[in-house]
């Protein structure tokens, strides 16, 4: 016999006559499933562990693994309550984002990890809003996308008015004697565009003339053209509004012909994965973070690179720390709603004001974290490592 995953998932009580009734059906059909079963949450996570985007994907899976093992061993959520975390590739599709969403809802999930990327996102969140079964942001950077009781965002934006990008050049831009930049964006994926814009008006507040913005493609994979014009035009610095690997092959593109001059980046380029696809081309790569491990004399963050470190054999980056914690904002909803229906979860995450995370201590406004604390500035060295960059 075959139970039902709905049944398990939703975290019932069950009396004592019930209890045992369900073990005596459950051994009479030959398997059974324990009272802890009974009392699992399910989580479900379409993911980005293949193609372009894997490099960030991967070590977010594996955060929210991490968590999901810390809280059940724990026992966070009381005797016998855990989490199952399901984790499924979603191949870089937003239709196969909804299509395991919709998947997650029917199974009986009582939240769901999502949104790797801005169009995943963008085609997601009206399905979320319209299902009720909350979604926790991994890592996407679309403007506006928190949307409580339906979305949450534990991701630290930086593409904010006044946020960490302005902090950033006011910093970067008198250090660095910057006085002209070319703009590089990933003109067909709206964070980047939105997250460019802010760039630029923060660039020009400092009084850089930005000489050219140039459009790219989230596809693109020979970045010539664009670095031939970048070397032409000759800037102090080059912005990457950029993904990931696109900033990484186009960083290669641009050391190749000569240009030496600091790349300023969003914090997509924290992966040693991508400074080795880079060809060393992200040394004198600037970016700040919201975490680094081995910057941190946060608590949390220590024991999480602690954790990290024993379970996989190596140290955390960015990425990993955004899985971390949107699990563990999972765990408190579910703690707090004392039950795993949805509905419930919903009402628990917009309820949440602030929360001690590995970046310090967070506030939400509007479903979304904001960081009480200054991020972390890091350069990549022609070695391939990470220093801090202090000015």
């Amino acid at each position: 016999m075959t139970a039902d995953r709905r049944g398990r998932t939703r975290g019932r009580a069950l009396t004592a006559g019930a209890a045992a009734l369900t073990l005596l059906i459950a051994t009479a059909c030959g398997g059974a499933e324990s009272a802890e079963d009974e009392a699992s949450h399910l989580i479900g996570f379409p993911a980005l562990t293949s193609g372009p985007a894997a490099f960030a994907g991967v070590p977010i899976t594996e955060g929210a693994q991490l968590a999901t093992k810390e809280i059940n061993e724990s026992g966070f959520l009381g005797e016998g309550v855990t989490i199952d975390l399901e984790i499924e590739d979603i191949n870089n599709d937003p239709a196969q984002a909804i299509s395991l969403y919709q998947q997650y809802v029917a199974d009986g999930a009582s939240a769901v990890l999502c949104c790797g990327l801005s169009a995943e996102a963008g085609a997601l969140a009206p399905v979320i809003a319209q299902t009720g079964t909350p979604g926790v942001v991994t890592s996407a950077v679309l403007p506006g996308l928190a949307d409580p009781p339906h979305i949450v965002r534990p991701v630290i934006i930086p593409s904010e008015p006044g946020g960490l990008y302005d902090q950033f050049i006011d910093d970067v831009v008198p250090a660095e004697e910057i006085e002209t930049a070319v703009l590089l964006v990933t003109a067909d994926n709206d964070g980047m565009v939105a997250d460019a814009d802010i760039w630029q008006e923060a660039l020009e507040r400092n009084g850089v003339e930005v000489l050219k913005r140039i459009n790219t493609q989230s596809a693109d994979t020979n970045y010539t053209q664009a670095a031939t014009e970048v070397q032409s035009l000759a800037p102090d610095a080059v912005v990457s509004s950029m993904l990931g690997t696109p900033s990484a092959l186009f960083a290669r593109s641009l050391r190749e012909r000569g240009f030496e001059e600091p790349i300023l980046a969003n914090y997509g380029v924290d992966s040693a994965e991508l400074f080795e696809t880079s060809g060393k081309g992200l040394r004198n790569t600037i970016f700040f973070s919201p975490f680094h491990s081995e910057l941190t004399e946060n608590e949390t963050a220590q024991r999480f690179v602690e954790l990290y470190e024993e379970e996989y054999g190596s140290r955390p980056d960015m990425y990993g720390a955004q899985g971390y914690t949107a699990m563990w904002l999972v765990a408190e909803a579910l703690k707090e709603a004392g039950s795993g229906e949805p509905e419930d979860v919903a009402e628990a995450l917009s309820n949440i004001t602030s929360l001690e995370t590995v970046y310090g201590p967070v506030s939400y406004e509007e479903g979304q974290a904001q960081m009480d604390s200054k991020a972390t500035y890091l350069r990549w060295t022609e070695e391939g490592t990470l220093e801090s960059w202090e000015g």
